[in-house]
């Protein structure tokens, strides 16, 4: 589904989602009873934060479907589903037949490779790169295989266009990096209920190691800001808590660091990055 409108409307509920926490944090601060002299305190890890709910806004599955659809009555689209479907056989008769690896399709321009990448399929991806497909090529939207193998949590096919070269920190004209798309990916997920798909799963978690062993900088931000935000709002606590293992910091984000001032790990986490002092990123691991 690699069109630019799948991704964009996470940036406004992200927002409006932001504004609901940081008030609420705000409230319960404003309004917490000081303490007695010599009076016991709750520890903050064991004080719950602000809690939110986020819901898909209505019509989001159409505007999904819309930003998936192909030119199917071309030979580039019929390439685009065939890749996306993992049908490897049909993707070599096309190819046999003079269609290039990285034709785009005229509707959405999709691409093979992209597509086959975020819907984790692995063998047809593996194929494309022996056959020439550019494994750092841009799409329609602008994102790369690996941002779309990282939307989707896709760790093997992630690691194959790692294998083959792909730049873990490439960027898009709007800053999008594999680490963002990771994120992003997460916020779509729970907002669309996905219960396999949950905030902090395994696949999410590994990938983003996998990310930070190649040399990701979590610090590389994309026009919504910085990836520490949506995590925070979403609560996703394991994979921020991640994040500032690896050197993620707030750099003086003042929602952040209003953020930073709620009881328990997100706030903990926010309160570890505000302190974090400027790291590189750790070098790209060449073990294969």
């Amino acid at each position: 589904m690699a069109n630019a409108t799948k991704l964009r409307w996470t940036a406004a509920l992200t927002g409006a989602a932001l504004l609901l926490t940081v008030g609420y944090a705000a409230l319960r601060l404003g309004n917490a009873p000081a303490a007695a002299a010599g009076a016991p305190t709750e520890p903050d890890a064991e004080r719950p934060g602000a809690r939110i709910e986020v819901h898909a806004p209505p019509g989001l599955e159409e505007t999904l479907a819309a930003a998936a659809a192909v030119a199917e009555d071309t030979p580039e689209g019929q390439l685009v589903l065939a890749a996306r479907e993992g049908r490897v056989e049909r993707v070599r008769e096309l190819l046999a037949q003079g269609i290039p690896p990285d034709a785009p399709e005229s509707r959405n321009g999709h691409r093979a490779l992209h597509q086959a990448a975020e819907a984790g399929q692995r063998e047809v991806v593996e194929f494309l790169l022996d056959h020439g497909a550019d494994g750092s090529g841009r799409d329609g939207s602008g994102y790369t295989p690996l941002m779309w193998a990282a939307h989707a949590a896709s760790v093997e096919v992630g690691r194959s266009l790692l294998d083959a070269g792909a730049e873990v920190n490439e960027g898009s004209d709007t800053g999008e990096t594999a680490l963002t798309q990771l994120v992003g990916g997460s916020f779509g997920r729970q907002l669309r209920g996905s219960a396999a798909g949950a905030p902090g799963t395994e696949a999410e978690l590994a990938f983003a190691r996998m990310l930070f062993d190649r040399g990701a900088d979590p610090n590389l931000y994309s026009e919504n800001g910085s990836p520490l935000k949506l995590l925070a709002v979403t609560q996703n606590i394991a994979l921020l808590e991640l994040f500032v293992e690896h050197g993620a910091r707030t750099d003086g984000d003042p929602e952040l660091a209003m953020l930073g001032m709620m009881p328990g790990p997100i706030g903990q986490a926010l309160q570890a990055a505000a302190g974090a002092p400027p790291t590189e990123p750790e070098p790209a691991n060449e073990t294969r």
